[in-house]
């Protein structure tokens, strides 16, 4: 009686654990696009107003990485520069490409946010402005 009852515990861990496992792996194979009109739709949410710019060349934070371009907006009076990559994958990426291509720079105040897909980089050092734009960011992340 009693060896059944430890071999029914065990076999109840093993489920348990065979579940959670299952869980977590469900988790990490979904992706959530995040789009550039998911982006817009958060920011102006949070009150902000969005102007489009050109982009600068010599500008780190409007240079292609790994190919993708920015979306580039004015936003508060400074930069904000937005890349979509098609996954997370090539989002790590493409931070990755910009930390070689900025390691030897002085770079200007700036926030960096990366959330699933996306990579944002603002040029402003107020750090008022910054906690808005995180919170509307905040609002992409449907991961968590």
């Amino acid at each position: 009686m009693m060896m059944k009852r430890r071999l029914l515990y065990v076999l109840f861990i093993f489920i348990l654990g065979a579940c959670s496992q299952q869980e977590v792996e469900e988790k990490s194979s979904k992706t959530y696009d995040i789009t550039l009109e998911d982006v817009e739709t958060v920011i102006a949410e949070q009150g902000f107003e969005l102007e489009n710019t050109e982009l600068s060349s010599e500008d780190f934070f409007m240079q292609e990485l790994n190919e993708m371009p920015p979306e580039v907006y004015i936003l508060e009076g400074h930069t904000l520069s937005v890349y979509v990559f098609p996954s997370e994958g090539e989002r790590e990426k493409g931070v990755q490409r910009f930390e070689e291509i900025t390691a030897a720079a002085e770079l200007v105040e700036h926030k960096v946010y990366e959330i699933s897909n996306l990579l944002v980089f603002y040029v402003n050092n107020d750090e008022k402005v910054q906690n808005r734009l995180l919170e509307a960011l905040k609002n992409l992340d449907v991961s968590t």
